[in-house]
């Protein structure tokens, strides 16, 4: 069987279920408010933004790391040791998957949220300082500071082989960088917050204009369509792009025009990797998940569950 973990922020649980039928198989208490998870070998962290420390869950209990910092909000894992940004304060946690223990923290930049792994090393972006810091895993030293302008956001992070990409939600653009620092800059639409990287090439909702910006993987070339809404992710398979929606239920393609009707705005999404074409959704102001067949163009199921639905993961 394969399961679905949902982390519901407005219940401070995590609910599991049959991802094949959407049976609700029940919840796991977690601590204030979870909003992401990764699975880390045979763990899945749970990022616990009301707390000063982050859940684990492995053979259905709840093992507690201490952070010592308020805000966990994203996790990024070299081998086993995983990178939680603490939004509360300017550090980064660094956790020992293995022994399920602190490892120490990193200071980076003002509100670190979110974190990617590229070449090797750790990024952190700050929404305070609007940096991008780069961290070596190992010594867990702080190799680079890049600075973005007074007025910088940086957001949301990505990353290939080649390059790592950076939101800065304030400016209204995307910063291709490396290790030693930006490599080119392109404007995008207003109020950008995730960037998603597919196929060579980069995608960017601007969630206040109703639009994606779809990019080369250089930045060098832009194409903006405008779709209406309040689109916020988007979700890729085989050669299509879906955009998600906030504000109204419809899963949209973006190129062809094609879409799902669903039964509520979309907020966030995961890929089965199991079952290509099957992508899971869910409605954070409307408490439920749905399960769409891409291939169908239909909704397989939907699920009630409790309050805020955030990011799903498969497991």
């Amino acid at each position: 069987m394969t399961l679905l973990a949902v982390p519901c922020s407005g219940a401070d649980t995590v609910a599991i279920l049959d991802a094949d039928h959407g049976e609700f198989l029940g919840d796991v208490e977690v601590g204030s408010h979870p909003v992401h998870l990764a699975t880390v070998g045979n763990c899945v962290f749970v990022a616990t933004m009301g707390e000063r420390s982050v859940d684990v869950i492995a053979d259905g209990d709840v093992t507690r790391i201490e952070t010592g910092v308020l805000g966990p909000s994203h996790f990024a894992a070299v081998g086993e040791t995983v990178f939680a940004p603490c939004t509360g304060g300017d550090v980064v946690a660094v956790l020992d998957a293995t022994d399920r223990t602190p490892c120490g923290r990193i200071a980076v930049g003002g509100e670190p949220h979110d974190v990617v792994v590229h070449d090797g090393a750790v990024f952190v972006g700050s929404r305070a300082d609007g940096t991008v810091s780069v961290v070596d895993p190992d010594s867990m030293a702080v190799l680079a500071t890049h600075e973005f302008g007074d007025e910088a956001r940086i957001q949301g992070l990505a990353s290939t082989a080649d390059r790592a990409y950076a939101v800065d939600q304030r400016g209204e653009r995307v910063v291709a960088l490396d290790r030693d620092g930006p490599e080119a800059v392109a404007s995008v639409g207003a109020n950008p917050y995730e960037v998603v990287v597919h196929g060579g090439r980069v995608y960017v909702p601007g969630r206040d204009d109703g639009t994606v910006t779809e990019l080369t993987a250089d930045l060098g070339s832009r194409t903006r369509r405008r779709l209406g809404g309040r689109p916020v992710d988007v979700v890729a398979h085989d050669d299509e792009r879906w955009v998600l929606d906030r504000e109204r239920p419809v899963l949209g393609e973006l190129s062809t025009g094609d879409d799902v009707s669903l039964p509520a705005p979309s907020f966030a999404a995961a890929g089965d990797p199991d079952a290509f074409g099957r992508v899971y959704l869910t409605h954070y102001d409307d408490d439920a998940v749905s399960a769409v067949d891409l291939d169908e163009r239909a909704v397989v199921w939907t699920t009630d569950l409790p309050a805020g639905p955030f990011e799903p993961l498969v497991v």
